[in-house]
């Protein structure tokens, strides 16, 4: 029998062992130059560079795919400095695009949402200066059965019930920065989205990880 593509992709166990060989003590920037990843376009800054090189590392092929990095695992990095004792995220982390259409017909045990959230492999680095970019932690995360997977559920499930009900207007910034996940606008809010059940365009929206929920993970706290 023909393995599937999903079947073929690495599992969180392979990818994890994999980082923690090869990431260490290494400069990003190194390992950016070495697996060709380029860190500027011209003038611009490649913002995507430490995902894409972690993701030459891991062995990963580059993809903007809505499924999961791994079969069964999505791969995050993030930018973290340390505080008080603490590993403290820099910015929210992008999970997945909201797709109107798409969170009708799923259920959120099998969303592409849960999927790309529920069992994560996250890299947290640090900036210590201009030329130096290191991986601070590599942290396996599998929120299924935790605490907090009940609460990340209502909330999806609330935007889910906001799409079937035709007011997607009222999505526009959904969760706050003290809660688990939000929902807001895509980049520069001119991509649109289309409501199933009116055919109104919107501005794009997707789910984020806010600081708060980056935090319980950076720091294995309990969940």
């Amino acid at each position: 029998m023909w393995e599937t593509e999903e079947q073929l992709k690495p599992r969180c166990t392979e990818v994890y062992k994999r980082l923690l060989e090869f990431l260490p003590h290494r400069n990003l920037l190194d390992l950016a130059d070495e697996y060709q990843v380029p860190i500027r376009f011209g003038d611009k800054k490649n913002k995507g560079w430490v995902g894409q090189t972690v993701e030459r590392v891991a062995g990963l092929k580059m993809s903007s795919e809505a499924s999961p990095d791994g079969a069964d695992f999505e791969l995050k990095t993030t930018e973290v400095f340390f505080k008080e004792g603490k590993w403290v995220p820099k910015e929210t982390l992008k999970i997945t695009q909201l797709n109107p259409q798409q969170i009708l017909e799923e259920e959120f045990e099998n969303s592409i949402f849960w999927r790309k959230l529920g069992c994560l492999l996250i890299v947290a680095y640090e900036s210590p200066s201009e030329n130096s970019v290191q991986a601070r932690k590599i942290i396996p995360i599998n929120l299924n059965n935790t605490s907090i997977a009940f609460e990340i559920k209502q909330f999806w499930e609330d935007v889910r019930h906001t799409v079937c009900s035709g007011e997607m207007k009222d999505l526009i910034n959904l969760g706050s920065s003290a809660g688990l996940i939000q929902l807001r606008p895509l980049g520069d809010g001119k991509q649109k989205s289309t409501c199933p059940v009116t055919g109104e365009n919107f501005p794009a929206r997707a789910f984020y990880a806010t600081k708060n929920l980056l935090s319980l993970l950076l720091n294995e706290e309990s969940l």
